[in-house]
């Protein structure tokens, strides 16, 4: 995995009853960005100043931009010749990554054994920013689309309500946010917009990666469009498109040339896959899309060690 380590201490904003006290037992966490790639577009740049987790008891902790090093931001969202905004000790106001440069079983990591409250945490929230751009106009959150036109991104509310997590007494827990972009990134009439649909947040010793080769014969010779769709035991065997009820877990294009595909982060679990001709006309904001499915594979395990599934 790609890992690249920010240093950050978090703060604590005891809000519960009985949190002040010096003797409950702490642990560590680590945390990364991760993408499932999405169509049409080649950049992400998501930029975030706050990350904040709320526990059972009532405390939240938080890390501000302060926690980020400027360095470790992807250069190739920030316009040529200008930089991240500073505050007034000269220390960047936010961070900013480009997701699709941490596909598959790559990851960023953003925190490193950051100290916690042992117990559960019931969410994390991301502090992005939708508003205000660098001075050549380029919105500090945006995407760059095939055609490479710039967009901006909107985000309901300003932040990423996530998943809950963990934190092990005396331990250290390493968690990735894994980005679904098929299903999070939406273009509407509004725009662009990032959705907490589709973002999850996985402990990384609980999670392996699926990958494989398909033949490039199938799809009548033509895998431009293709895609492999997993689908998690607990769907019962129903295989919806995206936005339905038994829509796919996650989703990966297939290289058109190689026939390979790739998904990290997923649950150790039992799976089925589809082989989909038309993954592009799926609407991730729309149930029912009519696909063509050229194959099922049933019932492949993914253990620790990841699980190769060929077409």
């Amino acid at each position: 995995m790609k890992k690249v380590l920010i240093a950050g201490m978090a703060s604590l904003v005891l809000a519960g009853c009985g949190s002040g006290s010096d003797d409950q037992a702490t642990g560590k966490i680590s945390l990364g960005m991760s993408d499932a790639p999405v169509d049409g577009l080649k950049k992400v740049c998501v930029a975030f100043d706050n990350i904040t987790v709320h526990h059972t008891g009532g405390s939240e902790s938080s890390w501000s931009a302060t926690s980020f090093a400027a360095d470790q931001s992807s250069a190739t969202c920030v316009p040529d010749g200008l930089s991240i905004p500073e505050d007034e000790n000269g220390q960047p106001k936010f961070m900013v990554i480009n997701l699709l440069d941490y596909q598959g079983s790559n990851a960023l990591q953003v925190l490193s054994d950051e100290v916690l409250l042992a117990g559960q945490y019931t969410q994390m929230r991301l502090s992005v920013l939708e508003k205000g751009s660098y001075t050549d106009g380029t919105p500090y959150s945006h995407v760059v689309t095939d055609t490479d036109a710039v967009e901006g991104i909107r985000v309901p509310s300003g932040e990423l309500k996530l998943d809950g997590f963990t934190v092990e007494a005396d331990s250290t827990q390493a968690y990735t946010i894994e980005f679904d972009l098929r299903k999070s990134m939406v273009l509407n009439a509004n725009g662009y917009q990032l959705k907490p649909r589709g973002v999850r947040v996985v402990e990384n010793t609980a999670v392996a990666t699926i990958g494989g080769t398909v033949d490039t014969a199938l799809c009548s010779n033509d895998l431009s469009n293709a895609f492999v769709y997993i689908y998690p035991l607990s769907n019962g065997g129903e295989f919806g498109d995206l936005g339905s009820e038994h829509e796919p877990l996650t989703s990966a294009a297939v290289d058109p040339v190689t026939g390979q595909y790739s998904v990290g982060y997923l649950p150790l679990d039992t799976y089925d896959l589809n082989l989909v001709c038309n993954g592009n006309e799926d609407d991730p904001e729309q149930a029912n899309d009519l696909l063509t499915v050229e194959t099922t594979i049933y019932d492949q395990i993914l253990g620790t060690d990841g699980l190769t599934v060929n077409f």
